[in-house]
């Protein structure tokens, strides 16, 4: 099986389009990590699409703030107000989709989640020694984590973790989504990027009154 993950899609529906296109015809399946709302000005579309195409995915941070099961004082000023804004805009049906989302996934061949085994909504895995508590609750060869917004790949007595970037808020000094295609026969990881309207993007966020620091950091990918 050849899988597309994705993670971070952070209401970002031009980003998203992009990556489900040069995806398209080159995997089995798509999987998402989690934090497919928050931050960007497109919530709805971008839940929507996951739903409509049957994306599964994980539960997010910002899924749980928007929730009501995360406190805002967890985040710093600029993502509590995306936060509070995304709360406004979603609309009923995708609450209810995101309430639905699990936080932990297992597939045959791997596990997912979007933060980390130990803590899977708030924990960022950023390397070896903060993920080796994880490594050791493993039940798979792979984990797939999100969380951090940059490409990631641990190995540790045998199993590895792996995190694809995000797609639609890169923090890696690349501006460009990230995505990974896994071939579980292979058991091959790899990584790609592709451009993007983020001007378009950009405006939107603009006229939906979200702060310049997340309008901004999308030109530089930090």
């Amino acid at each position: 099986m050849r899988y597309g993950i994705i993670a971070d899609i952070h209401g970002n529906l031009e980003a998203l389009e992009v990556v489900l296109r040069d995806l398209s015809g080159k995997v089995d399946q798509i999987i998402c990590l989690g934090d497919i709302i928050g931050y960007g000005p497109n919530p709805n579309e971008c839940c929507e699409i996951l739903r409509n195409k049957k994306i599964p995915s994980v539960m997010g941070n910002h899924e749980k703030a928007v929730l009501g099961e995360l406190p805002l004082e967890w985040f710093n000023p600029n993502a509590a107000e995306a936060v509070r804004w995304t709360k406004k805009e979603i609309l009923p049906d995708n609450l209810e989709y995101i309430r639905g989302l699990p936080l932990t996934f297992e597939y045959p061949e791997f596990q997912i989640v979007h933060g980390s085994l130990i803590n899977p909504v708030e924990e960022y895995l950023e390397n070896l020694f903060d993920a080796i508590p994880t490594f050791e609750l493993m039940t798979k060869p792979v984990l797939f984590v999100g969380h951090t917004h940059r490409p990631l790949h641990l190995n540790y007595k045998e199993k590895k973790i792996i995190n694809p970037g995000s797609v639609g808020q890169p923090r890696d000094g690349d501006p460009r989504p990230a995505y990974l295609i896994y071939d579980s026969e292979k058991k091959k990881a790899d990584l790609y990027r592709v451009n993007y309207d983020i001007e378009s993007v950009q405006q939107k966020m603009k006229i939906a009154g979200l702060p310049t620091f997340l309008i901004e950091r999308l030109s530089f990918g930090r």
